[in-house]
């Protein structure tokens, strides 16, 4: 039978051993240092966003440019900081994703995409 509630998780030798609830990681990952980090990598993240962005037919209204509506936002889920950033919080700005993936115009012709957040999200990536 398997036993219920929390389970603690050991690891050692016969001169060190590590419980993995000790509680550091919690306390850490709380910590106003994370919240910062968490901040400025994804502020840096949609920086690179909105420099990859078109700037499309809109350029003398922000209201609908590409680039005025990518927003980076942070907030705390349950133990951790989340970074987010949100594309097209505007929703009469809905041109930003057909720019991403293509689209077919009303006469029928394919725009291929340009793939700029995906772009940026692939030179991100680690390893």
């Amino acid at each position: 039978m398997a036993k219920r509630g929390k389970q603690h998780t050991r690891y050692g030798n016969d001169r060190f051993t590590f419980e993995t609830d000790g509680g550091f990681e919690t306390k850490f990952m709380h910590s106003g240092e994370v919240e910062a980090l968490v901040t400025a990598q994804t502020a840096e993240l949609a920086g690179k966003m909105v420099k990859a962005a078109p700037r499309g037919p809109h350029v003398t209204t922000d209201e609908f440019s590409i680039k005025k509506n990518i927003t980076p936002y942070v907030e705390q889920v349950g133990h951790e900081w989340v970074g987010y950033i949100v594309v097209e919080e505007n929703e009469r700005a809905r041109h930003a994703m057909l720019q991403e993936e293509g689209y077919r115009d009303p006469a029928g012709r394919r725009h291929a995409g340009r793939f700029y957040l995906k772009k940026v999200l692939e030179s991100e990536r680690v390893g």
